[in-house]
């Protein structure tokens, strides 16, 4: 089994802390011509309590071509070399990363209201750390409608999630300890925070 048990992670609460924290979706989407994907990368909120992620994209987007197609959605964290010596030389060198593969269905939004909904939601999510935070109403709402006309406003509905959180889980306790400590040392707080 690729990868390991011990590295999938199956915490639904991680998984969803991992995809807040990391919002930058790599969407791999089918290609018609060839055996390849096609790749974007698009910020995404999920919505737990609807399972349901919203984004908007460039009208020319192969995405907005995707209505009620599937699509994969891969969510990274930050990642970083594990020297040997953040385990008193108890590990080999490696990687450590976690990621969130999730296969979702995507649904266009027709919907002009349900489209300034969505926008209005990213816009205030995306902008809650910013002091003074910007509002969609500072845009005339005529030249909004018109730039809306450029964009496609996407639900994406999970279908099937998988975590994969490679951070010395075959490892001790100790040894996990002692990484983990190197991590907070090297101001790698992120990673460090994951274990």
């Amino acid at each position: 089994m690729y990868p390991p048990e011990h590295f999938m992670q199956k915490n639904t609460e991680q998984l969803h802390a991992l995809i807040n924290n990391f919002p930058l979706a790599t969407i791999f989407m089918p290609c018609s011509n060839s055996q390849l994907n096609n790749i974007c990368h698009v910020p995404m909120l999920f919505n737990s309590l609807e399972n349901m992620f919203i984004a908007h994209v460039a009208k020319h987007n192969p995405l907005s071509k995707l209505d009620n197609k599937q699509v994969n959605l891969l969510f990274n964290s930050d990642n970083c070399y594990l020297s040997p010596s953040y385990a008193d030389n108890q590990t080999l060198p490696s990687w450590l990363y976690a990621s969130v593969l999730v296969t979702a269905k995507v649904h266009i939004i027709k919907d002009e209201l349900k489209k300034d909904l969505v926008m209005r939601t990213l816009t205030s999510h995306f902008e809650k750390t910013f002091e003074p935070e910007w509002k969609i109403d500072e845009v005339p709402e005529q030249h909004r409608n018109t730039m809306y006309q450029h964009l496609s406003f996407i639900e994406l509905t999970p279908i099937h999630w998988q975590g994969n959180f490679k951070l010395s889980q075959n490892k001790s306790a100790a040894i996990r300890g002692k990484i983990k400590q190197s991590l907070v040392d090297a101001n790698k707080h992120s990673i460090a925070a994951l274990f």
